[in-house]
């Protein structure tokens, strides 16, 4: 009875990971190809005076893409990095 139990758990995790991975590599491909993530949790769209960064909050990563005079890119990554600035 016990090892059914732990294993249904880790089929489980497993299969969550599965999930999880599908639409981190969606998401990056999408970007990748220049389109806009599918599966963001929040977006924001920060203003400045020379254009405009578009932030996409996803399940352990961030989407932005920059709409600016002096920077034009799109950045994926970890959920930790940081909007570049313009100096």
């Amino acid at each position: 009875m016990k090892k059914t139990i732990i294993t249904i758990i880790k089929v489980a995790i497993l299969i969550v990971l599965f999930v999880w991975i599908v639409i981190v590599f969606t998401d990056y491909f999408r970007v990748r190809n220049g389109q806009d993530p599918m599966f963001c949790l929040s977006e924001e769209t920060v203003n400045y005076e020379d254009g405009s960064n578009t932030i996409c909050n996803g399940l352990g990563y961030k989407s932005i893409r920059y709409n600016r005079a002096c920077l034009t890119a799109t950045e994926f990554g970890p959920f930790i990095i940081k909007e570049r600035q313009c100096e």
